[in-house]
């Protein structure tokens, strides 16, 4: 790592690790926030870790195209070019996905939605910072789509009948419902978005709503350090 690029990052650590710096989750009156840029090192080794992160005064990122990998998900209809490294944490998402639609929904889904993966660019708002994007190292999630429930499938009982038939799930319509029907599809995305949260093992950085240019989608990444900017309100969930 370059001297700047290193004083840059024993900066921001000693201001994050002041008290009020490190993560927090806050239950006001019907919301729940969570809003840290570092909470603690991962303990797992990881393939990117060591990878240079930070560019001098007027540099651009130079992205290694040649070393990423179509990956394309066993069980949900997506394809994307990652780092090969992280290709292996979306597998674990895609496994984790499958699990928690059977559980809220009665079905796996089979579609995952997505507005990008490999972008080769610096971070947007982290002056001298190059993107997760840009090492194939980011997804950013914007939903699921589900198939009907078919014959033999059982629904949980407090699921709204009318998902018994396909629908689309979105961030942008669901994470924050304008219609108390529709809570349903929003506790499914705050409980996603809590679970990853706790497993550095699949993405240690998550970035969402209401976030400036996260309100439709998730941020996932797997930098060297944990970190969590994401609200919603309960609405009594």
């Amino acid at each position: 790592m370059r001297a700047s690029g290193q004083a840059i990052l024993t900066v921001g650590l000693l201001v994050l690790l002041l008290p009020g710096g490190t993560q927090r989750a806050e239950a006001g009156v019907g919301m729940v926030t969570h809003y840290s840029f570092f909470d603690g090192w991962p303990r797992e080794a990881y393939a990117l870790d060591g990878t240079e992160r930070f560019l001098e005064e007027g540099q651009r990122p130079h992205c290694d195209a040649g070393s990423l990998v179509h990956y394309r998900s066993a069980d949900l209809r997506y394809s994307v070019r990652v780092n090969a490294a992280f290709a292996r944490r979306l597998a674990a998402f895609d496994q984790l996905l499958e699990e928690r639609g059977r559980e809220a929904y009665g079905r796996a889904p089979i579609r995952l939605v997505e507005r990008g993966a490999y972008n080769c660019r610096s971070a947007r708002g982290r002056r001298g910072r190059i993107s997760e994007h840009a090492f194939g190292n980011a997804l950013d999630f914007q939903g699921l789509d589900f198939p009907s429930l078919r014959r033999g499938q059982q629904a949980p009982a407090d699921m709204p009948a009318r998902l018994r038939r396909g629908f689309s799930l979105r961030i942008a319509n669901d994470w924050q419902p304008r219609h108390a029907r529709d809570a349903y599809h929003a506790r499914f995305l705050h409980g996603l978005a809590e679970e990853l949260r706790g497993h550095t093992e699949i993405f240690r950085g998550i970035v969402g709503p209401p976030q400036r240019r996260h309100r439709n989608h998730l941020h996932l990444d797997a930098a060297p350090w944990h970190y969590a900017m994401f609200a919603y309100e309960t609405d009594g969930e």
